[in-house]
């Protein structure tokens, strides 16, 4: 039977994508990146298939301004507690590596702490949230951050087979003090994302798309990318 098409869904994802549009781009420096990721999230297996408690990873490369090698290393593991099936709360560790255009490294150590929630479902299209705080130490300065993210998702699958899904996300970070590495507190940055996700077998998926990155700058240009991302997802 062919699926109707959702239009209440159609406008949230749209009203997401023209919301995460930064109205100053157009003074913004702009460059091109990649990301390549890979991530893992699932329950842990139990003897009765009903636990709650689940597992996180992700490890990433992430490439800015190509031809140069402004680059960026991550790994990102965590664990969570299901409170209810639509609701979990997370706790992990993230080490990074970042290369700046001069060749000069930085590394950062960062602990969070996040919610995520599937928040309404129309048909078979979903709206989830998720709210995650970090505590960042990085080695070129001496005082630790406070970031907040907010995430909303929008994922609606593609024709009748089940193995594609369109997906529309929308992530702010707002830096909760000032640093001396981070620049003034406020909103620093913004995350936009539109892409598919294909489903290659039960526990194995490619989502592939595209990020716009928007950097607010205290002095000097605003700076904004346009990365290619790729993730495979694989659950153990």
């Amino acid at each position: 039977m062919k699926r109707k098409f959702n239009i209440p869904a159609f406008f949230l994802a749209a009203w997401l994508l023209i919301l995460g549009l930064p109205h100053s781009a157009a003074a913004a420096e702009q460059d091109a990146g990649f990301w390549a990721i890979f991530s893992s999230t699932d329950h842990f297996e139990s003897a009765d298939d009903a636990s709650r408690w689940r597992y996180w990873f992700d490890a990433q490369a992430r490439y800015f301004d190509p031809g140069s090698v402004a680059n960026q290393y991550l790994v990102r593991p965590g664990i969570g507690y299901d409170l209810n099936n639509n609701v979990t709360v997370w706790a992990g560790y993230a080490r990074f590596r970042t290369q700046n255009t001069a060749g000069a490294y930085a590394d950062e150590d960062r602990f969070w702490q996040q919610l995520t929630w599937t928040a309404a479902h129309w048909d078979q299209s979903s709206l989830s949230m998720r709210v995650r705080l970090e505590e960042r130490s990085v080695s070129i300065g001496d005082d630790l951050g406070w970031v907040l993210r907010y995430m909303v998702k929008y994922a609606q699958p593609i024709g009748d087979s089940g193995n594609r899904t369109f997906f529309a996300s929308l992530e702010p970070f707002f830096l909760l003090r000032e640093t001396d590495w981070g620049g003034s507190s406020g909103l620093r940055q913004n995350r936009l994302s539109i892409g598919v996700t294909w489903k290659l077998s039960d526990r194995t998926s490619l989502d592939t798309g595209y990020m716009n990155q928007y950097s607010w700058a205290d002095a000097g240009e605003d700076r904004m990318y346009h990365h290619g991302v790729v993730n495979l997802k694989m659950k153990f």
